[in-house]
């Protein structure tokens, strides 16, 4: 295991791409240990063969139509209406679109680049700063993987065996608190910088609108309702998500063309294919580490260390946040979640409420430099300097950390709702 990890860590620093770092480094103990190369082979292809990592393209495929389509600046126009009159009520538009957006296509880089493309120039223009608009951008993208429906849960619930239903149905609330807490802390920055506000709140503007948007904001509805009612599977869910937004892009919107849907495609091809390809990378190599007893190694340092589950989640929160900086959320999931459950199990952790404790880390971990992918995207999109990004993203940073901590230690928050649709 300590040739596998080592060696691991060096590709890593030489500057390989992650999957191929754990190939490379599965390939090398195989050759170590004598074991047939083969067997590689055939763990890189069971790696990929299941059911629900169907879901992975079509969420994929669903998010780059809404952003085609104009799905999301129907929402924002409808957010705008709702919370404009704040101060600060383009941001706060943001945030609250935010929340909508991560209910249709649970990406949160889809959401980030959708969100920055709208609001940093709006931003910047009305007197809140490039930067400010950027951290935002990027701060509430963090929604997407959490308010379901949402990739990364469709990947843990596969890995820990668990009803993806259940963890959809976990992740709304924690989704809420932490739209919640970045809300509550722009409103305290705009009274603080005295940020603008826009014209006052009115019912037939919000009626408008509300009128424009209805498709957009029904998709949601369609989406749990129809899950709820047993009409889909959660699995089916991303085939609904994805011919939902081409029916209402194409048919009743009319703002997407069929001649578009060809480059739509590639797009979600080559996404999927970076996902996909870690998720297959990462399988010979999670094989390897149960072969040499990672997950008992782990579980015998825990239990020396402490016999107590809130020190456990701790221990693991802060972890996971060190690895968040430097690794990408698929392969830390792909690596990780094999080697957690045996430990989770032993100290009986609920499975649904560490899995979106993983995924609340996974996300606050694209805000961290150096591989803070929402950062970029913003940074990139808003071309505004990263350095000034992270230093107006941190009083998010310290929230998101704050309701990850609510989260950890009040379960209720993500067992209620699985609980009471069972």
């Amino acid at each position: 295991m300590t040739l596998l990890l080592v060696s691991f860590a060096v590709l890593l620093a030489i500057g390989l791409p992650i999957a191929l770092a754990m190939m490379g480094a599965s390939l090398l103990f195989v050759g170590w240990e004598g074991i047939p190369m083969s067997v590689v082979a055939q763990r890189v292809v069971t790696g990929v063969q299941s059911f629900p990592l169907l879901a992975i393209p079509l969420f994929t495929l669903a998010g780059s139509l809404m952003n085609e389509s104009g799905i999301s600046e129907r929402l924002f126009g409808f957010t705008r209406a709702f919370v404009g009159h704040i101060r600060g009520g383009m941001a706060h538009t943001a945030i609250v679109g935010n929340i909508f957006m991560a209910g249709i296509s649970g990406s949160s880089v889809a959401d980030c680049a959708a969100t920055s493309r709208v609001f940093i120039p709006q931003l910047a223009k009305s007197g809140y700063g490039a930067s400010f608009g950027a951290a935002v951008c990027a701060a509430c993208a963090t929604l997407g993987p959490i308010i379901p429906p949402s990739i990364l849960m469709v990947v843990y619930a596969w890995q820990a065996n668990i009803s993806l239903g259940d963890l959809f149905w976990a992740g709304v609330l924690p989704g809420l608190l932490m739209g919640l807490a970045m809300l509550l802390l722009t409103a305290y920055i705009a009274h603080k910088r005295q940020f603008p506000k826009e014209q006052a709140f009115a019912w037939s503007r919000l009626a408008s609108e509300t009128r424009k948007a209805a498709w957009a904001l029904f998709m949601p509805v369609l989406i749990l309702g129809g899950f709820r009612l047993g009409i889909f599977t959660a699995t089916e869910i991303a085939g609904v998500a994805a011919m939902y937004s081409l029916i209402v892009g194409v048919v009743i919107f009319r703002t997407l063309n069929w001649s578009h849907v060809p480059k739509i495609l590639l797009q979600t091809a080559k996404e999927t294919a970076v996902i996909l390809l870690i998720v297959a990378a990462a399988s010979p190599f999670s094989w390897i580490l149960g072969i040499e007893q990672a997950p008992q190694l782990l579980s015998e340092i825990l239990v020396r260390a402490t016999d107590k589950p809130w020190v456990i989640l701790l221990m693991l929160n802060v972890a996971l946040m060190i690895l968040g900086c430097f690794m990408e959320t698929i392969a830390i999931m792909i690596i990780l979640v094999p080697i957690l459950i045996p430990v989770l199990n032993l100290f009986h952790i609920d499975l649904v409420h560490f899995g979106i404790v993983l995924l609340v880390n996974l996300t606050i971990g694209q805000l961290t430099p150096p591989v803070g992918v929402l950062l970029f995207v913003a940074s990139s999109i808003g071309k505004v300097g990263l350095g000034d990004v992270v230093r107006e993203v941190i009083p998010y940073l310290i929230v998101l950390i704050l309701a990850l901590t609510v989260l950890t230690y009040v379960p209720w928050m993500s067992l209620w709702l699985p609980g009471v649709f069972k």
